[in-house]
């Protein structure tokens, strides 16, 4: 009997092991085929960690077609159709523009009317005979007359240089020769008692041309006054026409220069 009980006993733990064996092998089909998690007697903590790396596969490579969006810029090829189109309307409006020129050629025909008309007048003007009173030149009373035009320079004679106004020149004769002795007269305002003027000789300053070079002062300061200048003879005969000089009132021409030349002889 006492052996019996032992056989039992060692059933009871066969049994025991069978059934744990299937447990474990019920288990092992259910964690293979996924039902069940296989940590599920973990502790939850150390799972975590894992299951966090999950989302990696949402990586933003895949956002990378969107890139292909740029392929519409081949959308300007059209602009070249417009181009085209353009030039070709404005080349028609430059024909239109020749016919109209053709038209006004024909006016100038009257042209030849006014080319007529004022050589009929133009003649009339050569009919005035005015010249015969031109020989002022021979009706001069006087053998000597003024040689060019009077001339105001700035005084070069003397050191009073802008504290003083004159008047000088020389005295040529028929050959062009000097010719000393002559007197000229200048008269104006200040000049000589009564208006008489003062008188001076040819060949008296010979800074003015050698020989017959002469000088006559006639104020100590520049003014615009209006003097006359005439040529005498050493007896006191006047020889030339008065010629006058009005000075600008400048110190750069307070210095007149006046010529006699002889016209023919007396």
């Amino acid at each position: 009997m006492s052996g019996q009980g032992a056989d039992r006993v060692y059933n009871v733990i066969t049994v025991f092991f069978v059934l744990l064996t299937l447990v474990c092998l019920a288990l092992t089909g259910v964690f293979a085929a996924g039902i069940m998690p296989v940590p599920f007697l973990a502790p939850a903590t150390p799972i975590i960690p894992k299951v966090a790396q999950l989302p990696t596969p949402t990586a933003t490579p895949t956002m990378l077609p969107p890139t292909w969006t740029f392929t519409p810029t081949k959308t300007p090829t059209p602009s070249n159709t417009p181009t085209i189109t353009p030039s070709v309307t404005p080349s028609l409006t430059i024909t239109p523009t020749p016919g109209p020129t053709d038209t006004p050629s024909i006016t100038p025909t009257a042209s030849n009317t006014f080319t007529a008309t004022p050589s009929m007048t133009f003649t009339p003007s050569v009919t005035p005979t005015g010249p015969t009173p031109t020989f002022t030149y021979t009706a001069s009373p006087f053998p000597f007359g003024l040689r060019g035009n009077v001339v105001f320079t700035a005084n070069f004679a003397n050191t009073a240089g802008c504290a003083w106004q004159g008047i000088g020149g020389q005295v040529f004769g028929l050959n062009g020769q000097g010719l000393t002795g002559y007197n000229i007269r200048v008269t104006g305002p200040g000049l000589g008692e009564g208006g008489a003027g003062i008188v001076v000789a040819s060949g008296s300053n010979t800074l003015y041309g050698s020989p017959s070079g002469w000088e006559a002062f006639v104020s100590g300061q520049t003014n615009n006054n209006t003097y006359f200048v005439e040529l005498l003879t050493p007896s006191g005969t006047v020889v030339s026409p008065a010629v006058q000089v009005t000075f600008p009132n400048n110190c750069a021409q307070n210095l007149a220069l006046v010529n006699f030349v002889q016209l023919r002889p007396f």
